[in-house]
């Protein structure tokens, strides 16, 4: 009795090991989520993506040469950075440019399936300074990283029914986005999805460990973090947020305040924390284009009551022999992104000019109506402005001469519940929210008949309490917003690998064969040992 149940157990131990892995809850949906697979070239020998993924890109809008160009793709194996996991990750690129671009899975599901996606993702985007060859990603090109669940199955990625996760800015490190969706047919899509705004000479993005996992069914979206559901199946904790904090730096002995750029800075961050506007910190400092600010740039937030001039110091010098020395080595600036950005346009530098030696200028205050008063900490609600104006110059920067407009229509939202829809009258506006309970909005844009918006057509919100927020949409006419191609026309090349066919389906039963085969052998081994002994003790 004693060797029979020992042979059952044994048995038994053999067949729970040959149960396939893939048929436990959560695996993964995705193929090749790890990126470690074969990589097929799309039309291009540079254009290589991993070859279960689609991809799609954008080649509109182009109003500058450097805009919305195809990408450079290639499996990337490391260093700088190493992949997040595995051997492999997926890199696009185009240096001294800027590309919209999107990777992509189709999967089948059951409808009414609750599915979680999620991705890692890398930025690297920076000038490098003359003579150097590489820099710390910088937060200036404005790009970020984004997932999405279509549940209809959709190949669009600017389709409305797309769930998507907040944006990411990782710079320098990997970071995750996350996004929950149920889905409404048989199919469903998971999108990577990636941006800038403005050209850099280093302009790389990685993705790597990406995942589409059923959390269940119910036909309904998870609940928010911190909203009620079933205790069973708790809701994703919400994605890290980006927003640049910034600490207003003291009066300096005249009086005057100056901040100096730190890495996360950007212009509305420092306007915010010093109770000032965009206008006025761009006013007081002659910088056109808000997007280019340095690390280690002194802005200027007010005017000393006496002389700003001072006496100059060889760090001066050192400066300005620098600068020079900057200007001339801008036409020989190196070919950089791994090679393949050599015949790319190259926007020209902008010159930066000191604070100090900038024009006097008034700074305005609260009093006056054009400056946000301070928060109110006691406060229990916030406030959010909306505005669209006539971006004549099309710029994203609204400038004397520059109407608000009528005719466009934003609305604001809240987990994808509509909180508001405003039309604008060019005359009332900005349009102000009050009351607003504290939280996270997104702010959407639709420009009047004629019109192109010139800014993104929405902006995230953060409101906290007795906060002020202004949002302002910038629209020109006869500008053409992205426009994405319908999906027989998207720009990619379908699959024709020049390797062996493609790996078969997964077959639990075949793909485990040499398992339960080797189980079965130390059942026979066992069984022929026992049998043995008991014939040598007759």
């Amino acid at each position: 009795m004693q060797r029979t149940g020992l042979l059952v157990l044994l048995m038994v131990c053999v067949f729970v090991a040959a149960v396939p892995v893939g048929a436990q809850d959560g695996a993964n949906l995705l193929r090749d989520g790890d990126f470690e697979g074969q990589y097929t070239g799309r039309g291009r020998p540079d254009f290589n993506i991993a070859a279960d993924w689609n991809v799609w890109y954008a080649e509109s809008p182009r109003t500058e040469d450097w805009m919305n160009l195809p990408p450079v793709a290639f499996p990337h194996n490391g260093p700088g950075p190493d992949p997040k996991s595995g051997a492999r990750a997926q890199n696009l690129h185009k240096g001294w440019a800027t590309f919209t671009a999107a990777i992509y899975q189709q999967v089948s599901v059951a409808p009414g399936t609750n599915l979680r996606g999620s991705a890692f993702a890398q930025l690297h985007t920076c000038n490098p300074a003359p003579n150097a060859d590489n820099c710390a990603s910088a937060v200036e090109s404005g790009a970020y990283v984004k997932v999405g669940i279509d549940p209809n199955g959709g190949t669009n990625p600017y389709d409305s029914d797309i769930v998507w996760s907040a944006e990411i800015r990782p710079h320098g490190s990997w970071q995750e986005a996350v996004v929950e969706a149920t889905a409404t047919a048989d199919t469903v899509t998971f999108f990577i999805f990636t941006t800038q705004t403005s050209p850099s000479e280093i302009n790389r993005v990685f993705f790597d460990d990406a995942r589409l996992v059923a959390t269940g069914s119910g036909g309904s979206n998870p609940p928010a973090a911190g909203g009620s559901g079933d205790a069973a199946q708790p809701a994703a904790p919400p994605p890290p947020q980006y927003a640049s904090r910034v600490s207003p730096q003291g009066e300096r002995p005249d009086g005057s305040i100056v901040h100096v750029v730190q890495p996360g800075d950007t212009i509305d961050a420092i306007a915010v924390a010093y109770g000032l506007t965009r206008a006025d910190i761009l006013e007081l400092n002659q910088i056109s284009d808000p997007r280019i600010i340095q690390i280690g740039q002194e802005l200027l937030i007010k005017e000393g009551d006496g002389s700003r001039s001072r006496t100059r110091s060889s760090d001066d010098d050192a400066d300005d022999e620098a600068d020079s020395s900057a200007a001339e080595d801008d036409e020989a600036a190196a070919e950089n992104d791994e090679g393949d950005d050599g015949d790319d346009a190259r926007p020209q530098r902008r010159e930066y000019v000191d604070p100090k030696d900038a024009a006097p200028a008034p700074v305005v205050s609260v009093a006056s109506g054009d400056v946000l008063p301070a928060r109110d900490p006691a406060a229990l609600s916030a406030t959010l402005c909306l505005l669209m104006f006539d971006d004549a110059n099309q710029n994203r920067i609204q400038e004397d001469g520059e109407p608000a407009l009528a005719g466009g229509v934003i609305s604001v939202r809240a987990q994808g519940n509509e909180v508001s829809e405003y039309t604008t009258d060019g005359a009332s506006e900005p349009h102000c929210i009050e009351d607003l309970t504290p939280g996270s909005y997104v702010a959407v844009a639709t420009a009047p008949d004629g019109y192109g918006l010139t800014t993104p057509n929405q902006f995230r919100i953060t409101a906290n309490p007795g906060a002020t927020i202004n949002v302002a949409f910038g629209a020109a006419e006869g500008v053409t917003p992205v426009m994405v191609p319908p999906p027989d026309n998207v720009v990619l090349v379908e699959e024709t690998p020049e390797s062996p066919e493609a790996e078969p389906e997964p077959d639990p039963i075949r793909d485990n064969l040499g398992l339960a085969v080797f189980g079965l052998a130390g059942v026979v081994l066992v069984a022929g040992t026992g049998a043995s002994l008991f014939m040598r003790r007759r």
